[in-house]
């Protein structure tokens, strides 16, 4: 495997960073709980970050297309981040923790959307071979993720494995520094300061230009499937992350259990990545056009029912494993799937804003699911929560029933 050095550093920033998202994910809620949080509190602990990232990505995709270096927003994202890890390391209360959330959202938001774009481009493969490589690659540091927080939590405290984040992205920072400063001053890879070029009749935030390929053809119910469905599967990611710990804890769960459990998903994830990006007969299945709604439908679907799993308590762990695996499976495929439609067949011009698209989608299902399921679990036991999931699949296909009926008339 042939890595560009631009490339590389991408790979290893994105590696770093989600090394740091299944802790925060995993272990805010469970810290945010021994400090009090009730269960719509926790929702918001869960979803607090999400709610900038519903649109901010968005936005931010736009900024990256047009203006300015990507380079920059990778830096200073990973900065702000930084700084959100040591202030989670010293908070004490449940309300400060939330807030400081927020700002987390804002660093999500200007780093993955560059990112993707950037990965997208990368000079040496085509566009879905260099996602397929940074998709496996960053997972594998989302499924390190939870074995390293745990042993700091275990072994330290909550507060350290905060710490140890915001020494991680210091690292990566100066990596990134170094890398920039180079290009700036020696002219080192790829400008990628140029602005895009925006289509006749549309507006400097205007979504419709993603729906078309760099042809000109029209993509609408293949996008709008992505869309919607890895809206579904990282509802259901987040309500597991944001509820699992605190109930699990409070049906007898050790820690080292709860960070077991939770990191099923991220190393089946992994696997899943990593078959898909060496199994080419697969991912021309997986990925192909003519069955890509149905694939879509399907996996999400299997993901938000595997939540009804986690409604059984057991101790032990063995239906949690199952359930996290499910989970797992469902969402790498629907992400890998969704990636491709939005940003490696977008026209080149429009791969930021569809990054960025594609990335507030995440945020919708992020903010939605947590803050859901803490409601309906808030006057009821915390097991309710995993019924959200489940239930949202029913709005999905309603929704998606409208659409595909709306396609059909506009048609004939």
């Amino acid at each position: 495997m042939v890595l560009t050095p631009r490339y590389a550093g991408y790979l290893i920033s994105a590696t770093a960073a989600d090394m740091a998202t299944p802790i925060f994910s995993i272990f805010l809620p469970l810290f945010a709980a021994g400090l009090g949080a009730s269960a719509f509190e926790l929702g918001l602990v869960g979803g607090a970050s999400y709610g900038v990232y519903c649109f901010l990505p968005f936005v931010m995709g736009h900024f990256s297309d047009r203006s300015g270096s990507r380079s920059f927003f990778i830096i200073t994202s990973l900065a702000l981040l930084g700084i959100v890890s040591v202030l989670y390391s010293v908070t004490n209360d449940p309300v400060t923790l939330i807030t400081v959330r927020v700002f987390e959202g804002v660093g999500w938001s200007m780093l993955w959307p560059a990112m993707d774009a950037a990965v997208s481009e990368d000079t040496a493969r085509d566009s879905k071979s260099s996602l397929a490589i940074y998709n496996y690659l960053w997972s594998g540091g989302a499924a390190v993720g939870p074995f390293f927080g745990t042993f700091l939590v275990t072994t330290f405290s909550y507060r350290s494995a905060f710490f140890a984040t915001g020494i991680l992205f210091g690292a990566v920072i100066l990596l990134n520094g170094v890398a920039y400063w180079r290009e700036r001053n020696h002219g080192d890879g790829k400008n990628d300061s140029e602005p895009a070029h925006r289509l006749p009749g549309t507006g400097p935030l205007d979504i419709r230009p993603v729906f078309r390929t760099a042809a000109g053809e029209s993509r609408g119910i293949e996008v709008w499937t992505a869309l919607v469905t890895i809206g579904l599967v990282t509802l259901s990611s987040l309500t597991f992350y944001t509820f699992f710990g605190p109930y699990a804890s409070s049906i007898g769960m050790a820690v080292v259990l709860i960070g077991v459990v939770t990191a099923t998903f991220g190393v089946v994830r992994f696997v899943v990545f990593v078959v898909l990006a060496n199994r080419k007969s697969l991912r021309d299945r997986v990925f192909d056009t003519r069955n890509r709604v149905r694939n879509l439908v399907a996996f999400a679907g299997m993901a938000s029912l595997s939540s009804l799993l986690l409604v059984i308590k057991d101790p032990t762990g063995l239906v949690y494993f199952l359930a996290f695996g499910i989970l797992g499976i469902g969402f790498s495929v629907v992400y890998a799937v969704s990636q491709a439609t939005l940003i490696a067949e977008a026209a080149p011009e429009q791969r930021g804003a569809a990054a960025g698209l594609f990335e507030s989608s995440l945020g919708v299902g992020g903010v939605i699911g947590p803050i859901m399921a803490g409601i309906v679990s808030s006057s009821k036991s915390l097991s309710t929560a995993f019924v959200v999931p489940a239930a949202s699949l029913g709005f999905v296909l309603v929704l998606l029933l409208v659409l595909f009926s709306v396609r059909r008339r506009s048609r004939s």
